[in-house]
């Protein structure tokens, strides 16, 4: 959907972008730590959930003068988990 949109409207100069977070560290997983709701951090490659700010940071790159030539991608912030 992303890289179709992209396609779509880059004539309008309409940059289109997807983030796509992992497993972040919020006060409702820190709520459920001791619960089989929370993933297993284990199973992260960087052997952390990532921080609310960490994900805020990509979207203000995205939002930023700096990804100007940026369309269609898809940002993947998950530790390294879908690469596994």
């Amino acid at each position: 959907m992303t890289k179709g949109a992209a396609v779509e409207l880059a004539p309008h100069r309409i940059r289109v972008n997807s983030v796509h977070p992992g497993d972040t560290l919020t006060p409702m997983i820190e709520n459920l730590e001791d619960s089989a709701a929370v993933p297993d951090v284990a199973s992260i490659p960087l052997g952390r959930f990532a921080l609310p700010q960490e994900i805020a940071a990509a979207v203000c790159f995205l939002l930023s003068d700096v990804s100007s030539y940026m369309t269609g991608a898809e940002l993947v912030l998950d530790g390294g988990y879908t690469a596994t």
